[in-house]
């Protein structure tokens, strides 16, 4: 095995942090498709909406779309760059800025699964108001609501639920993006010991320069093992705080223009001890914890996003005539259609599952965001392009608001995980605990009579996992019918999947970290199988209450849509697997380090 370099040695250090969000002790439906098992029980029944909550919601929503068709000019918005004030403080008055904060702290007290329908009606209408409404809430005040004091939320909580100020989630800086566990603004006690002193620069801090409440994260030192390290922690920081510049409220960019991401300096700002938000260097714990909630959300953006692009283009494909017929009559248009209806569906089933699955308090969800985040960002742009792909000319035009949808959306491919940075977390979060579970084994078998009792384990459920695979049989039975091919193929992929990974471990052992076009294909047969899943949860509720009410013709449609994504999902990764193996990577791999100048590095062989 190829030995990494030191310094690359200090950076896989440093990833584990990242790799490492806290103590695992029931492995999430995700987690456990890499060690070969089919828990479709933790899926099903597919979440309902709550019905105590569904009368609030309503009035809600219903009170919202009078507003936005009223009060809010996107387009004008988007020429402006900028989100009138009484934009921002109708919202507050209508209870939208603090609808997941508890009532106890004047909030709305709503669910997750209610907030994501919200901001998807938000999106629908203006991405750059929903921007807004997401940094506020999903995350600039979750690290608060997550794991402030009671004083701290007391204090803080009830202006951010009103609207009257609003906060913003501050990691981002210079030189430091996806890279957060290296992040560079630190801060040091005062000489007395009475407070915390924080200097260093942040930006693409959306909200910053209107908020009166920021998370700020940032280098302290720790003492670990009798060593001082710098660890993350987060803060709450006030704008009024001596140190606190704004250096720009925002820069001119592609898309959501009408929010604003600012550039912060802070110079030896003083921060009381009681402002710290958890524990002295769990910062980075926070801070990951907080984007759980703020990919999901994200993610119901981009459904929002898709399905008008689909609306916009179903239409048009119907009425559009060319060649003395209607475009959609067109097979390639027709094939844009399909696929778009196939993969709206999956990702709106895969948001709302994930919604109710936060709403649940499952222990194990940072692989379900992520994914959910990943699949939903990139499906949502490949539906909007192919929306203005078959409008043509006219989509590229600004008043059908296909062009500024496609802007909108290009960011979340880049925000809070950057399509690469997700890939790579979750292959490797994926693949951590099965390499650790093989370590052990591979230890144990080292000395098998004082292991026994750990190999014997092994021998039972291990091997039953990883090397047959392992689903459990009721739940597959339960599926409906005309779900059983699907239910089965699943199982299948699940048990190519771990085999996949103990290769792969087998094979390249620490070196796999380096790998990430091996890890691209890991993290997109999962993406896809989480996604299939999702689909096959939402059908099967479908199917028992089309038994029940007679919604016989809803039913159909969806099965076709629902079957026909999970036939080409199938295939992607089967392909995706296949390629693990048999590839053209370190030709890939060569090229590109020809076209860059750089000299072949010897632990990217693929």
């Amino acid at each position: 095995m190829v030995t990494m370099k030191q310094q690359d040695q200090e950076q896989f250090e440093k990833a584990k942090e990242l790799l490492e969000p806290g103590t695992v002790t029931e492995l999430g439906f995700v987690r456990s498709l890499y060690f070969g098992r089919l828990q479709l029980e933790r899926l099903m029944p597919y979440p309902r909406p709550d019905e105590r909550e569904e009368p609030r919601l309503a009035d809600l929503l219903a009170r919202l779309d009078e507003f936005l068709r009223t009060e809010v000019d996107a387009e004008r918005i988007d020429i402006e760059e900028r989100i009138p004030q009484r934009v921002i403080d109708g919202m507050g008055r209508l209870g939208v800025l603090g609808m997941t904060v508890p009532s106890t702290y004047g909030g709305g007290g709503f669910s997750h699964t209610a907030y994501c329908r919200v901001i998807e009606r938000l999106s629908r209408h203006c991405a750059s108001t929903a921007v807004l409404v997401g940094a506020h809430q999903s995350i600039g005040l979750k690290a608060l609501l997550l794991n402030g004091t009671e004083e701290q939320k007391r204090q803080f909580l009830p202006d951010l639920a009103a609207g009257r100020k609003l906060a913003a989630f501050c990691l981002s800086e210079p030189e430091v993006g996806s890279d957060a566990a290296n992040i560079q603004t630190r801060a040091r006690l005062s000489a007395d010991g009475t407070h915390w002193l924080i200097t260093g620069q942040k930006r693409y801090a959306t909200n910053a320069a209107l908020a009166g409440f920021m998370t700020v994260m940032a280098q302290t030192p720790v003492e670990d093992n009798g060593k001082v390290r710098d660890r993350v922690t987060a803060f709450i920081v006030t704008p009024d705080a001596p140190g606190f510049e704004l250096l720009s409220p925002n820069r001119s960019k592609c898309g959501i223009r009408g929010s604003w991401q600012a550039t912060l300096r802070f110079t030896d700002m003083p921060v009381p001890l009681d402002r710290v938000l958890g524990e002295v260097g769990h910062g980075l714990r926070v801070a990951l914890t907080v984007l759980d909630f703020g990919r999901c959300t994200l993610s119901a953006g981009c459904v929002s996003g898709a399905r008008r692009a689909l609306e916009m283009a179903v239409e048009h494909a119907r009425t559009r005539q060319q060649f003395g017929r209607a475009i959609g009559r067109f097979h390639l248009v027709q094939q844009k259609i399909a696929r778009m209806a196939e993969l709206v569906y999956a990702m709106d089933a895969m948001t709302y599952l994930t919604a109710g699955l936060v709403d649940r308090h499952d222990p194990d969800l940072v692989l379900e965001t992520a994914v959910c985040k990943l699949f939903c960002s990139e499906g949502s742009f490949r539906v909007i392009d192919d929306a203005v792909q078959i409008w043509g000319g006219e989509g590229y035009m600004r008043e059908h608001g296909l062009e500024r949808a496609l802007r909108d959306a290009r960011i979340n491919r880049i925000v809070e995980g950057t399509t690469e940075v997700m890939t790579s977390f979750i292959a490797l979060l994926g693949m951590k605990g099965v390499g650790e579970e093989l370590e052990m084994v591979a230890r144990a078998a080292h000395h098998p009579v004082e292991n026994l009792g750990r190999l014997a384990a092994f021998a039972r459920h291990g091997f039953d996992d990883v090397l047959r695979g392992h689903a459990h049989d009721h739940t597959l039975a339960q599926l409906d019918p005309e779900l059983s091919e699907q239910g089965q193929t699943l199982a299948r992929l699940t048990r190519r999947l771990a085999r996949s990974v103990d290769h792969l471990l087998a094979r390249y052992r620490q070196d796999i970290t380096q790998m990430q076009l091996l890890q691209q294909r890991i993290a997109w047969s999962v993406a896809d199988m989480y996604a299939i899943a999702a689909v096959l949860s939402r059908l099967q509720a479908q199917a028992v209450s089309a038994r029940g009410n007679g919604h016989g013709r809803e039913w159909a449609r969806d099965l076709r849509l629902g079957k026909s994504f999970c036939h080409r999902a199938a295939a992607r990764v089967d392909h995706h697997l296949s390629g693990l193996f048999h590839n053209r990577d370190r030709e890939i791999l060569a090229l590109a380090d020809a076209i860059l100048g750089f000299e072949p590095e010897g632990a990217s062989t693929q």
